[in-house]
């Protein structure tokens, strides 16, 4: 992440605080604010993910989503409004652009983590066969996001927890009755 931060600050264009081109050509606080809290707070996030993947096989599997979208609605929270400011210059946002691929750095590399958790998850059959972990990964995450989008951009947003139990929810996760190989059909639940 450091290298990432270096390579940006080098090569990025002047922008200003009001996402403008600065006069100056120093002032390039929108990307310095913008990797400073990067640094500040991808760490954590990229632990609550890496963390899930242990999880699995282990609790609940509605339990074990709820932190990573906490983090996720945490993480937003706290760089999105800098994002913003990053993207509404085109320079400023080709370079990131060029940065995050060089070092491989991006919101793909959380989606990856639900979906790997959730693929283990469904290996063990904890999770219905039929779930698309990849779509129930960006699903979730970009829910997350336009929670954090919604409360800055209408001051408020329905409360966080059970904002999260119903995307959860919604994702359709649970386990099916699993089809009998010799007769084709689901078993009787009745027994």
């Amino acid at each position: 992440m450091l290298g990432a931060a270096a390579d940006i600050m080098r090569g990025a264009p002047a922008v200003g605080s009001d996402g403008r081109a600065a006069a100056d050509p120093s002032d390039q606080s929108a990307v310095t604010l913008y990797l400073a809290l990067l640094q500040d707070r991808l760490p954590v996030y990229a632990r609550v993910m890496k963390d899930l993947g242990t999880r699995v096989g282990k609790g609940d599997v509605t339990d074990n989503l709820a932190p990573a979208a906490q983090a996720t609605i945490g993480f937003y929270t706290g760089i999105l409004t800098a994002k913003v400011s990053v993207f509404a210059n085109p320079d400023q946002l080709m370079r990131l652009r060029q940065v995050f691929q060089t070092h491989d750095l991006g919101p793909q590399a959380a989606y990856d983590a639900v979906a790997r958790y959730l693929a283990g998850e469904r290996e063990l059959g904890r999770i219905a066969p039929d779930v698309d972990c990849t779509a129930a990964a960006q699903l979730l995450l970009g829910a997350c996001l336009n929670h954090v989008f919604m409360k800055m951009l209408l001051g408020e947003a329905p409360a966080e927890d059970a904002y999260i139990a119903q995307i959860i929810a919604g994702l359709r996760l649970g386990h099916r009755p699993a089809c009998s190989l010799a007769e084709g059909t689901a078993p009787d639940p009745a027994g």
